[in-house]
């Protein structure tokens, strides 16, 4: 079996201990749908660590080396 289909869900504790933030903000960011959650039976929040790791690298500051490559990159594809 692969590791995502054993992977435990975290709840909104453990969630909040991982992101290093407050429950409080954890609600806020799955009420704006800023976080994957899941919901089985309406009730309780439960996430995937996966999940929050994506949430987290999804907010890169790229350096300003990495924008200088990308744009010559873009610039090359156009000739």
């Amino acid at each position: 079996m692969s590791n995502a289909i054993l992977e435990k869900p975290m709840n909104i504790d453990e969630a909040a201990d991982f992101l290093n933030y407050k429950k409080s903000y954890i609600y806020q960011l799955v009420s704006k749908k800023k976080i994957p959650c899941y919901k089985p039976t309406g009730g309780y929040l439960y996430f995937k660590q996966k999940d929050l790791e994506d949430f987290i690298f999804r907010g890169k500051i790229s350096a300003d080396y990495e924008i200088k490559e990308n744009v010559e990159k873009i610039l090359n594809k156009k000739k």
